[in-house]
């Protein structure tokens, strides 16, 4: 495999070039912090933030659980709102069907 910026050879397993250090292969996933559709207990908050930082998301709402009772529950309910409008819900990935087929359950 070859580098597209500097033109050197490179390994065919490689995500980086060794020589200028451009990312080559696979595209680079942007991280979004969207809210969980699927793992919510109330809004999503903590699973979705617990999705964008690779952490278990019953840490997650531990550590927020903890933070509420440390801080007073005002304030840390008052940020689970404002999170739970302000922070977009995850998108809906729906199967595609065309046109004249029918849609059956299985």
């Amino acid at each position: 495999m070859y580098c597209n910026a500097c033109g050197r050879t490179i390994a065919e397993d490689a995500h980086f070039c060794t020589y200028c250090g451009i990312g080559v292969g696979r595209p680079v996933v942007v991280k979004k912090l969207m809210r969980s559709r699927t793992d919510r207990k109330i809004g999503g908050v903590c699973a979705g933030l617990g999705d964008y930082l690779d952490i278990d998301v019953t840490l997650v709402r531990l550590l927020w659980a903890f933070v509420m009772l440390a801080t007073g529950v005002v304030p840390g309910l008052v940020v689970y709102v404002l999170a739970w409008i302000i922070v977009p819900e995850e998108m809906v990935m729906s199967p595609m069907v065309a046109t004249g087929q029918t849609v059956t359950s299985q």
